[in-house]
């Protein structure tokens, strides 16, 4: 008992750090298996799993947010290799203070960017999610892909390109 109670004590800081990572984790996971309750119970199994297991987490080899983002990036391909498949979707947001015909636009170029990111890859849609909606760093997206930090900048630009197309694609 007095060592559950040790061990839950250790974890907090942990606890309180991926909490804080939730917002982008869900973000990722709803990107990668376009589904809110799906990738809430990605997340939480990813939150678990790395609470149960601390130690699979070095700090010597980088931040705990690359780390857990690839916790939740395998735990999303895990459930698409039982589930087979995909649809991924963005979550958008629209300025609140924005006039309705603004309002408007901002949905319809949302709905672009969901339709063009639905059609490129899985690879070059999470690089993109990665970089552009989450905003990690080059080396934070190697470390959560398992890449090298130059080929980052190599698939991003071939992502981005496609995304560009994509966006051309669907505007004629």
């Amino acid at each position: 008992m007095l060592r559950i109670f040790s061990e839950a004590n250790e974890n907090e800081p942990m606890r309180q750090e991926l909490t804080q990572l939730g917002g982008g984790a869900h973000a990722l996971a709803i990107q990668i298996l376009g589904n809110a309750d799906d990738a809430a119970d990605a997340v939480h199994d990813a939150f678990e799993t790395a609470l149960a297991r601390p130690g699979s987490y070095d700090e010597r080899k980088g931040p705990l947010k690359p780390w857990f983002l690839r916790v939740v990036r395998n735990r999303c391909i895990d459930m698409l290799r039982r589930r087979r498949g995909s649809d991924v979707l963005v979550e958008n947001l629209v300025d609140s203070s924005a006039t309705p015909e603004q309002a408007f636009e901002a949905f319809e170029a949302a709905e672009a960017i969901q339709a063009a990111l639905r059609s490129i890859p899985s690879e070059k849609r999470q690089i993109v999610v990665l970089r552009d909606y989450l905003d990690l760093s080059y080396a934070e997206i190697a470390d959560v892909l398992d890449i090298a930090p130059g080929t980052v900048m190599s698939r991003l630009h071939r992502a981005r390109m496609a995304l560009k197309e994509a966006l051309q694609d669907y505007g004629k």
